[in-house]
């Protein structure tokens, strides 16, 4: 039934839309406007304006000034062009050289001098040195810088060449873009979006890749966006062979390696782009690949040898016995009290430690995986082809697949996993000009991808969870037999933890996206009308974990000791697993905008669109959903049949709707403005609002009552028999009242609302060198957020479960939307766009904070304001690329002879230098429960300032863990949440390049490129749990992923071969 209002409103979409040319929203086409005068500077209307592309020989457009002397040419795709501007009585205007760039509005004025129109008067355009026409914030860069770029590129990500980008910073595999996660962000290749991919976009197939980062136009739909352009053919036939070298030999030993660890990686491309009908249809196709036949080092955390045979003398703390309650003589279990799994998966799959101290606790156990630690071998093919069916019709089709198969580490050597990936994405686009004032685009788009773990790779077979399990002799955790790769997962605070991924069909996703859009031109305006539709359909098979138990320390006092013994705080399963299931989700965004131009100097952007998310649903309708008003489990009339005989008759199930009401209010304004003081300096600014984007899948649950997934947590009491313990760790079906969780979602969806703004100042302050100076802010309320409300008030009452609101249930998360977080930052950038001396330099200061972070308190939310885990306070970075001035063409030696030339011409040095502070976490601890909420750990008490100045930072102690305290009875503890701050960044990056001319148009570049080329150690995150003994230890780097690319120094060296 709510499914209606979309449909009608889809309907209406589609019998409007005329037979169609393409555009889309996150367009990754660009704008060219201007005004045409005369040498005084006085207006002149009538002057016709061409557009050329010297490489494709096309005559692109074709427009006239108005009586403002005014031209707009929107809707072009990216490249370098050619500009001609006639009127008889003044010589022909020529600018050569015009670079337009994905989503770039760009202004290129002509001045007319008198003379004859057979004489010209040529200028160099390159690229546009300040943002003269737009209130937005963006960032580009093209195949060429990134070739050039000082990064040892692990993978071809376009992410590190982001964080050189303002206001862009690195956060694990992905970026933070002016405090917008990655969720908010819109991920896009040729326009078509790309969201739920991850980060597997290939940067050696794009010609140029742009990100927006503040105060995006209405026809983007989230706060933040990228998009990459792929490269395409022209007339002449192009082509290129590069192959790039990694080794160990040249690279610097990783901080915690005791023996550098072998490591090679082989990365090649092939390329070749040309006409198959001169001036009509082109072609481009590559072929990319990496092989990685090296292992990778790890480090582990394992109980020492005498805690292994039941000796815990060396703990400070006395081992509480759970059957008397009193402490074990001299500390000591005996070996007859372990429990029969334990002492089995002790055994089997626990090494001995083989690094450090005989009593070392943190990071004591090293080894090499055989296989790197992602893929190992990676295949990219690519094809794109362009056809101009008419001078006013463009068409373009792009292909693309990658592959990758992995042998992936866990905790602990025989917990590897292997992992299938294949992904195709394709676009099928076309752009009509049906006149000078009108241009209408249409884009077709499709992704899929596929993951499957748990295959074997070339010998490598993953632990088989069925086998596991009975090794162990563990019970009640299979019981529809599955035998797939898998193991129960065995957390014990303070060690690393014995688990892997369980083997089937992840994911088997499928995206298909409709965008298209109508720009209009007429008078002062340039209107455009959009609209985007999307599918997402996501599948998985994996079947879930053979059983999960946590041991925090609560039993006996010690983590190690509770295993031992075989009894867990907390232990679950799913017994009747549904697997290989559907889930569908849409999405509908239409939008218009305008671009005014007020005068001659000012220009006015404004904008309306609304978002539409339509409720996500599993195609079997096994779905349900919980009442907070009744208590009782909901699920759709026709499922009823379907809900388990097992599940527990003391939870009320009973038919209703399940499904959410879509939001409909998701009408938000665009508008920004710039205004040029004079030809060197602009004011800019923008105000923006944008909906919320919540998961692709959000509140579609279909576990619930059709499966039984059991939550215990143990109840121990001194003489009795614990609840729950091994080897079935599971109660009798008198308990099962008390072993379901739900989740609440409400039946109106409330998305968020993210108002974004800026005021800008930029200047030229000498040729081809600007300079911006910006205050950049946001403002979110509504957010959506989950938390467990099942909680009694903190109480110095001990714990029972009667005391929960709904003491039939174990947790209940419920989405809350009245989340708020704000965002504060000041940046400066200068930068120089062209010549044979380039940078870009830039600064931000940025707080970013949200009100929810802290849900241990259901009753006790918001209001509370804490930083942001992934931005950084401070962030600064300088990018440089010098052509050496030596060399024919250049300042010295410019008539050298050609054999000289080779030698000591064509020369480029690159580099790229990070300055910034650290990440922020949280400190917590285990074991206790004082606030007597049913909560295990959380958050400490701060007795003290926790952060250590920063000469006193170790590895070893990055933090001080006697600052912070387990609270006392009845209350939750004080310290908050990301109080504390990781390792900052110092990084430094150079590249040094030659390029060789060849006979017959063909060139040889070699390079080599350093990261880290001083080797300075950046430090991930401690541990932060001050129950374990590892509280302030680090036991890694930051990744060779993160954006920065801030790991061990590596060297690289590289060949490219150009025809």
């Amino acid at each position: 039934m709510r499914a209606q209002p979309f449909s009608a409103i889809l309907s209406l979409l589609l019998l409007v839309t005329v037979p169609a040319v393409p555009v889309s929203a996150q367009s990754n086409l660009a704008s060219l406007r201007g005004t045409v005068a005369d040498a005084t500077g006085a207006v002149i209307p009538g002057a016709t304006i061409t557009l050329t592309e010297p490489g494709t020989g096309s005559l692109v457009r074709t427009v006239v000034s108005d009586t403002l002397g005014n031209y707009e040419m929107p809707d072009l795709r990216p490249g370098t062009y050619r500009l001609q501007v006639e009127l008889e009585g003044f010589k022909t205007f020529v600018s050569e050289n015009v670079l337009l760039e994905s989503g770039q509005t760009r202004r290129l004025d002509a001045r007319l001098e008198v003379g004859g129109a057979q004489e010209e008067v040529t200028v160099v355009a390159g690229a546009q040195v300040l943002t003269t026409d737009t209130g937005e914030i963006s960032g580009r860069f093209n195949a060429e810088q990134y070739q050039k770029s000082a990064f040892v590129d692990v993978f071809p990500s376009p992410f590190a060449m982001f964080s050189t980008q303002p206001g862009v910073q690195g956060s694990g595999w992905g970026v933070v873009v002016a405090g917008q996660p990655r969720e908010q962000m819109v991920e896009a290749m040729d326009g078509v979006h790309s969201r739920r991919q991850g980060n597997t976009n290939n940067t050696n197939f794009m010609e140029e890749v742009s990100v927006n980062i503040v105060n995006a136009p209405a026809d983007s739909s989230r706060v933040t966006s990228y998009n990459m352009v792929s490269k395409r053919g022209q007339n002449e036939l192009r082509g290129m062979a590069n192959y790039e070298h990694f080794n160990s030999a040249l690279n610097a030993k990783p901080f915690f390696e005791s023996d550098e660890v072998p490591f090679l990686l082989h990365e090649w491309q092939l390329e070749l782009g040309g006409p198959i009908l001169r001036n009509k249809t082109f072609f481009y196709g590559s072929w990319a690949a990496q092989r990685v036949p090296k292992g990778s080092f790890n480090l582990a955390d394992v109980p020492s040898l005498r805690m292994r045979d039941g000796d815990f003398s060396e703990v400070g703390e006395p081992i509480i016995d759970p059957l008397t309650g009193a402490p074990f003589p001299d500390n000591q279990i005996p070996s007859e009290r372990f429990s029969s799994v334990a002492r089995a998966a002790q055994e089997l799959y626990i090494p001995l430690p083989n690094r450090g101290d005989e009593g070392a606790l943190s990071n004591n156990f090293e080894w090499v995986h055989p296989y790197h630690w992602d893929y190992f071998k990676g295949d990219w093919p690519f094809v794109r082809i362009d056809h101009n069916v008419t001078e006013n019709n463009t068409l373009t089709g792009r292909w693309m697949k990658g592959r990758w198969p992995y042998v992936l580490v866990t905790d602990l050597p025989d917990f590897f996993w292997s992992r299938l990936r294949n992904q195709q994405r394709a676009v099928l686009s076309d752009t009509h000009v049906f006149s000078a004032a009108a241009v209408h685009t249409i884009r077709f788009g499709y992704n899929h991808d596929f993951i499957e773990d748990g295959r074997e790779f070339e010998g490598q077979v993953p632990i088989n969870g069925a086998d596991a399990v009975a090794a162990i002799g563990l019970q009640g955790v299979n019981a529809d037999g599955h035998s797939t790769a898998g193991f129960p997962e065995l957390n014990i605070t303070g060690f690393s933890e014995l688990s892997t991924i369980t083997g089937g069909v992840k994911s088997d996703d499928k995206d298909f996206t409709f965008e298209e859009s109508l720009t209009w031109t007429t008078g002062r305006h340039v209107w455009k009308f959009g609209w985007e539709y999307l599918t997402f359909e996501g599948f998985s098979g994996v079947v879930p974990n053979y059983g999960s138990f946590t041991f925090n320390g609560q039993i006996t006092g010690h983590a190690y000791a509770d295993f031992l013994l075989g009894i867990p705080f907390q232990s679950e399963r799913v017994l009747h697993p549904l697997v290989n299931r559907r889930q569908t989700s849409k999405e509908l965004g239409m939008y218009v905008q305008d671009s005014f131009k007020l005068s001659a100097n000012l220009t006015l952007d404004y904008g309306l669109r609304w978002d539409y998310f339509p409720a996500a649903r599993y195609k079997d309708g096994l779905m349900y959903n919980w009442d907070k008003a009744t208590g009782a489990v909901i699920v759709p009339p026709d499922a009823l049949d379907a809900v388990s005989p097992q599940y527990p008759d003391t939870i009320e199930v009973r038919g209703g709707d399940v499904i959410a009401e879509p939001d409909t209010r998701n009408l938000r304004p665009r508008a920004s403005m710039a205004y040029r003081l004079n030809e060197r300096t602009v004011i800019r600014g923008g105000y923006g609002a944008f909906t919320e984007r919540l998961d692709y899948f959000v509140g579609a649950q279909g576990g619930g009552p059709f499966e039984i997934a059991e939550d215990y947590q143990n109840i121990v009491q001194a003489g009795d028999a614990p609840l729950v313990s091994f080897p079935n760790p599971f109660p009798g079906l008198e308990f099962a009242s008390v072993s379901q969780s739900v989740s609440s979602y409400p039946l109106r969806t409330d998305n968020g609302a993210i108002h974004q703004f800026n005021v800008s100042v930029e200047r030229e302050l000498m040729p081809r060198v600007g300079v911006r100076l910006s205050y950049i802010g946001s403002r979110s309320a509504g957010l959506n957020y989950s938390l467990n409300i099942n909680k009694p008030e903190p109480s110095a009452t001990p714990f029972t479960t009667d005391r929960r609101p709904w003491p039939q249930l174990v947790d209940v998360d419920e989405i809350r939307s009245d989340g708020s977080a704000r965002y504060d930052a000041f940046q400066a950038q200068v930068q120089k766009r062209s010549g044979a001396f380039t940078f870009n330099a830039h600064y931000t200061w940025a707080r970013d904070q949200a009100d929810y972070l802290n849900d241990e308190n259901p009753s006790d939310i918001t209001g509370h304001w804490y930083n942001a885990a992934a931005t950084r306070r401070h962030y600064g970075m300088v990018n440089t690329t010098w052509e050496l001035p030596v060399g024919r063409g250049r300042r010295f030696l410019s008539d050298t002879s050609p054999l000289l030339d080779r030698l000591v011409g064509g020369w480029t040095v690159s580099t790229v230098s990070y300055f910034g502070g650290g990440t922020f976490f949280s400190p917590s601890f285990d074991g206790a429960d004082p606030s007597n909420t049913g909560t295990s750990g959380g958050i400490p008490d701060r007795v003290g300032p926790g952060n250590l100045p920063g000469d006193q930072r170790t590895p070893t102690r990055w933090f001080n863990p006697d600052d912070f305290a387990v609270p006392p009875d009845g209350r939750f503890g004080n310290a908050g949440v990301n109080i504390l701050e990781g390792d900052g960044l110092h990084v430094h990056h150079v590249s040094l390049s030659k390029e060789t001319r060849l006979a017959g148009g063909m060139s040889l570049t070699f390079g080599v490129t350093a990261s880290n080329i001083f080797n300075q150690a950046h430090f991930g995150n401690p541990a932060s749990n001050i129950s374990a003994a590892t509280a302030g230890n680090i036991s890694e780097v930051m990744s060779d992923f993160q954006a920065e690319r801030a790991g061990r120094r590596m060297i690289t060296v590289k060949g490219v071969l150009r025809f």
